[in-house]
């Protein structure tokens, strides 16, 4: 039995027809160029002229943590079905306080801002 899913896209001319995978590769590749554009327009950095690059490995990284939760998305929003999550994701908890010591400089990750 088959259980692709698909996808609808309605076109100028035509109806393409894409698996929900597909679809939720292309929407995450389409986020994350959104994020960097509104990225460089924060650090006001022209993409056009000047010498921006993003490395291709960057979005590749981006789309494979994304993945996953598109293709909720996409269940939710496409299909309408409800989403249950069998494990929660594990967030920092920024209202806690860290002392220095507690901190091992080989997991501290710098932050351009």
């Amino acid at each position: 039995m088959n259980n692709t899913e698909f996808i609808n896209i309605e076109g100028k001319n035509k109806t393409f027809q894409l698996k929900k995978e597909e679809y939720a590769r292309w929407l995450c590749l389409i986020e994350a160029i959104d994020l960097v554009e509104r990225k460089a327009a924060e650090l006001k950095t022209d993409m056009i002229t000047d010498d921006f690059w993003v490395k291709p490995l960057a979005f590749q990284k981006y789309i494979e943590q994304r993945m996953e939760t598109m293709v909720l998305d996409i269940d939710r929003e496409e299909f309408k079905r409800d989403i249950i999550l069998t494990s929660i994701p594990k967030f920092v908890d920024t209202d806690v306080e860290v002392e220095e010591e507690d901190i091992d400089p080989a997991t501290v990750m710098e932050i351009d801002t």
